[in-house]
């Protein structure tokens, strides 16, 4: 039954692809456009596409399309006269998309019978995002860390589990940071010290070995420069 099911989904999918032609109602004044160098922190770029409907009946935009969620648009809901001119306004993301991009802009037409395709395309200069972007938990004197709390999942006794904890080093001193376990939970277990340089991005590895013998909260203190900060990182792990 599922074979039957996957082939009937394929031939449908097959059929409604090739039912589908080039429109050539809509004339575009131009196919693609280049932003040429774009700076990533100055965020959205756009471009409109003029086109003409060369048919001799009104044609509706019945919807555009890409492939990729950093293009947006916007075209006329209405149906565009024989003659008329309209446009197509294509915006384009470089939030975290550094180099060379190219994408396809799909205009579907006559109930998605019918389809054109434009294009833009340019290279985004990144810069450097704050560390609250990629590190959202700010613990004091200068550390963020991917966590506040690590969550391991169901553990019964004897299970073995891990996880990546990744801080930072926010100031541009060098960091020395360790963390302890107050409560002398052993079941919890990493590497510890680390010499951060300024602006440093590290990557520790933390093991969960429930034993059952310690509560299943533990909470891990980070040291900062021979300071204890008052925030803890809680690690965790549930009940099946």
């Amino acid at each position: 039954m599922k074979k039957i099911l996957f082939y009937i989904i394929a031939i449908l999918y097959f059929v409604n692809a090739y039912s589908q032609t080039f429109s050539e109602s809509l004339k575009f004044q131009e196919r693609s456009f280049d932003f040429g160098k774009i700076k990533e922190k100055d965020g959205l770029v756009s471009h409109e596409f003029t086109f003409q409907n060369v048919d001799k009946k009104p044609i509706a935009i019945s919807g555009v399309s890409s492939g990729c969620g950093c293009v947006k648009f916007e075209y006329p809901k209405y149906p565009i006269k024989p003659g008329a001119s309209d446009k197509v306004k294509v915006y384009f993301n470089p939030a975290y998309r550094p180099g060379f991009f190219s994408k396809e802009v799909v205009v579907m037409t006559n109930d998605n019978k019918n389809y054109t395709r434009i294009w833009v395309k340019g290279t985004v200069e990144p810069y450097e995002h704050p560390v609250s972007e990629r590190y959202p938990y700010e613990y004091g004197e200068g550390l963020w860390m991917n966590f506040e709390i690590m969550a391991f999942g169901y553990m019964n006794e004897g299970d073995k589990k891990k996880m990546d904890l990744k801080f930072a080093n926010d100031t541009d001193k060098e960091m020395k940071l360790f963390f302890i376990i107050i409560d002398g939970n052993t079941d919890v277990t990493f590497t510890s010290p680390y010499t951060m340089k300024p602006k440093e991005e590290k990557t520790m590895q933390v093991t969960y070995s429930y034993s059952g013998k310690f509560p299943r909260v533990t909470n891990v203190y980070p040291v900062v420069n021979g300071k204890t900060l008052d925030k803890p990182l809680k690690v965790m792990c549930s009940k099946p």
